[in-house]
């Protein structure tokens, strides 16, 4: 049913826009408009917690032995004090109303319903040392209601949640208040064997780093297991600032509902998020009845700049829905919204290691990484792993969205990543949809096993009214009054469709089609190989439909009918009037995707690729029905060696490269544009590469080279071999024949051959000439011997 409501605004506005609650624990979301944001931006007084800098009454020390009274130390100190309490075991709900400092020098707490709760009038409390124990499942550890609190160093078991505030927004008798606390920071401690959650907390710059949570299980119906969950809130005119570093989270189980190991959000409405730092964070083991995230992030800014969101060097491994059906298994999901925005912020999600991830339950999916930037964002993701996904019905690596609706300007790149060992029936390596422009440049991609298997896909559709961009003023308007005014410029208005998508120096094997697309675009310099299809271009329809998992053979009319059924308030039609109504809206589908269909057509740019053979490709590997693929001229293998005559015990480097055209064109000057990775191998009857008669090598900008080394006399065939197979020579000499160099015996030994510089041995190929001249010398040495 959810993607029936998200295709009908896709069909409407292009791509889906999604608004992903920041919060993933929270299931309703209240959303402002910007009068509602004022009125409350006028009204936030008693009702928002601040930070109240007040004096200190006191700095004295008390000290608490076991067998007395926390609390009565807590009622009896100042403001400003500090208590101690002394290694022990000690059993109270503690509350604390006034700012102090406790430290637990490793003593035990036991607690029935509530460990600490921190009132508002605590402000700058801070509590350390403690190792708390709760005794009630529905208990909690510590409750923070109060700004500028530390809460560090402490370990915490058993309970529901081990730190917690409100939330944010709430609605009393109908009226929204929005309260958050300001300055907390949770940091370094550790939390075990909970029913809800490690950590969760809303608060204006929150700081948590280097906590470790393990062993959330829920078995609730409907109740959600997360290990962190950190909400940002902006809403005073400060800079907000989101840090979630080095925490470790493991072992996250819901047993019927969803589960995150690390949830965090910055939400902007009377600020700017001037920071968001989420890095250095490992989840692992996490486990769903519906789905799984291993991180969720997501920023939204409203009428404010969305800093450069810099998410890395992250670590996720093996989340799992198990054998439950129609779930669902991300592994890291990154949204950015901005409403209001004229200026461009970026997202970086980068150097990211997700792996061993599964659902097996019939129906279900997998998501390495997906993301979303909706507004004046450019996404790029780039220098991430990716590998060992199963799912018995979808896999994708990578997916990335760009929803620019102002000019339809958004721009996405994707490169240097390594995808790889996949296994589901349908298989998606890269997928990227822009409204706008993109770039997949540079990545890796191998070992999918299914036959329906689509290694890259690139959808970039800028939309161009009457020769102009078009935008809509979204601070006055909201996202359904957008919808509708585009539905009015498709209808009423000329418009051409555009965007530009490149994709270069990428490497792909295995089966199925290598690169899928709608628009003209440029595919160059890739190595694809053993390949059903190496380019496809399809319509507009197929596309939207196969991608949200509909027949794309269905009518036009079915279709409809299908959206119209999955609306809200469609039970209140009869099943006449659903049917009567889908004509008409399946007239506006019909002319929808004829328009873009038409709109689309063009030519391909396929050219310099290597397919893996040097022969013309054939042409049933290239689809298209709106417009033409070039792919002549193609690119070729060679292999050269250098130099070409040798003495025995010395060196000539062997080169395999793809850079000569079937047309005779050198492509070397563009050779940092050219694919990295596996693989070539050479091979040799007579010599050896490292002691050895063959060697694989990974590519890298479309070559690679190893030294063979000529421990015999005679005459070494060499081949390079990358699906087609090319040969050359080496003519190996006694040490009394003339070589084509100075090149003297410094090089044998143990030294690895494959790593010797290129300074060693100056380019001299292997000419025909040369061989000549050294039979001519093998005569004259054979008379002088007579």
């Amino acid at each position: 049913m959810t993607k029936c409501r998200t295709l009908i605004i896709f069909l409407l506005f292009l791509f889906f826009i999604v608004f992903n609650g920041v919060s993933a624990a929270d299931n309703s979301t209240v959303q402002l408009d910007a009068a509602e944001c004022e009125n409350l931006r006028s009204g936030l007084t008693d009702d928002v917690l601040f930070e109240d800098e007040g004096d200190i009454l006191g700095d004295n020390e008390i000290i608490v032995h076991e067998g007395d009274s926390i609390q009565s130390a807590i009622d009896s100190a100042k403001s400003g004090d500090t208590i101690i309490v002394e290694k022990g075991t000690y059993s109270e709900d503690l509350v604390i109303s006034k700012e102090i400092s406790i430290k637990g020098q490793n003593a035990i707490l036991n607690s029935d319903k509530l460990a600490f709760m921190i009132l508002p009038t605590a402000n700058n409390t801070s509590i350390s040392g403690f190792n708390i124990v709760i005794g009630n499942v529905d208990g909690n550890g510590i409750y923070v209601n109060s700004s500028g609190c530390r809460i560090e160093n402490n370990r915490i078991t058993g309970g529901n949640i081990g730190i917690l505030t409100d939330d944010y927004v709430s609605n009393k008798s109908g009226e929204i208040e929005i309260k958050a606390i300001n300055n907390l920071s949770i940091v370094g401690n550790t939390f075990r064997d909970m029913g809800g959650a490690g950590i969760s907390v809303n608060a204006f710059n929150p700081t948590v780093s280097r906590n470790k949570v393990s062993n959330i299980a829920n078995d609730r119906k409907n109740g959600t297991a997360i290990g962190i969950r950190v909400n940002g809130i902006g809403i005073i005119p400060d800079d907000l600032k989101v840090t979630v570093t080095d925490n470790h989270i493991s072992h996250i189980k819901s047993l019927y509902d969803d589960s995150y190991g690390l949830d965090v959000g910055g939400n902007s409405i009377f600020d700017t998020l001037g920071e968001f730092n989420v890095f250095n964070n490992t989840v692992e083991y996490v486990s769903a009845g519906t789905e799984a995230y291993g991180m969720n992030i997501g920023v939204f800014a409203l009428n404010t700049t969305l800093p450069t969101v810099n998410v890395h060097d992250l670590k996720v491994s093996h989340v799992s829905a198990g054998s439950n059906e129609n779930a669902s298994v991300t592994g890291l999901s990154v949204s950015a919204t901005t409403i209001g925005q004229n200026d461009t912020s970026d997202v970086l999600i980068h150097d990211v290691s997700i792996s061993h991830l599964d659902a097996m339950g019939s129906n279900s999916k997998v998501v390495g990484i997906t993301t979303t930037g909706v507004g004046c964002v450019d996404v790029y993701v780039f220098d991430s792993e990716l590998k060992d996904f199963i799912a018995s019905d979808s896999v994708k690596g990578i997916s990335a969205t760009g929803i620019e609706y102002l000019n339809f300007n958004a721009f996405i790149s994707v490169s240097d990543n390594n995808v790889s060992d996949f296994k589901a029936s349908k298989i998606e390596g890269i997928y990227v949809m822009s409204l706008g422009n993109a770039e997949i440049n540079k990545n890796l991609l191998h070992d999918f096993s299914s036959a329906d298997s689509t290694f890259i896909t690139g959808i970039c559709l800028s939309i161009k009214f009457d020769g102009n961009s078009t935008g809509f003023n979204t601070t006055s308007h909201d996202i359904r009054e957008i919808i509708r005014e585009l539905e009015g410029y498709l209808n009423n208005t000329n418009y051409t469709v555009e965007g530009n998508l490149t994709v270069r120096g990428n490497n792909l094997e295995g089966t199925g089609t290598g690169f899928a697309i709608v628009r003209p675009s440029k595919i160059n310099y890739n190595r694809a190989v053993n390949l059903k299809y190496n380019v496809v271009k399809e319509s507009t329809r197929t596309f939207i439909l196969e991608s949200y998992g509909y027949d794309s053979n269905m009518s036009n009319e079915e279709l409809a009918y299908l959206l119209l059924k999955a609306m809200d308030g469609s039970e209140n039609y009869t099943e006449e009037e659903l049917r009567n109504m889908s004509v008409s809206l399946g007239a506006f589908i019909d002319k929808f995707f004829g328009d873009f269909d038409n709109s689309t057509a063009g030519d391909v740019d396929a050219r310099f690729n290597w397919w893996g053979h040097n022969s013309r490709p054939d042409d049933s590997k290239f689809k298209s029905n709106n417009g033409n693929i070039i792919y002549d001229p193609w690119l070729i293998l060679r292999v050269r060696s250098n130099p070409g005559v040798i003495k025995k015990g010395q060196f000539s480097k062997i080169t395999a490269d793809v850079y000569m055209d079937s047309r005779g064109r050198d492509h070397s000057a563009n050779a940092r544009l050219f694919f990295s990775g596996p693989r070539v191998t050479l091979s040799t009857d007579l010599g050896s590469f490292n002691g050895k008669k063959s060697i694989t090598l990974n590519w890298t900008n479309g070559k690679a080279s190893a030294y063979l080394k000529g421990d015999r006399e005679g005459l070494a065939n060499v081949s390079a071999s990358d699906y087609e197979t090319v040969n050359t020579t080496v003519l190996i000499g006694n040490k009394n024949y003339p070589s084509s160099d100075n090149t003297t015996d410094v090089l044998d030994g143990e030294k690895n051959i494959e790593t010797l510089s290129d300074e060693i041995m100056p380019v001299c190929g292997n000419p025909i000439a040369l061989l000549v001249i050294v039979m001519l010398f093998n005569c004259i040495g054979f008379f002088r011997r007579k």
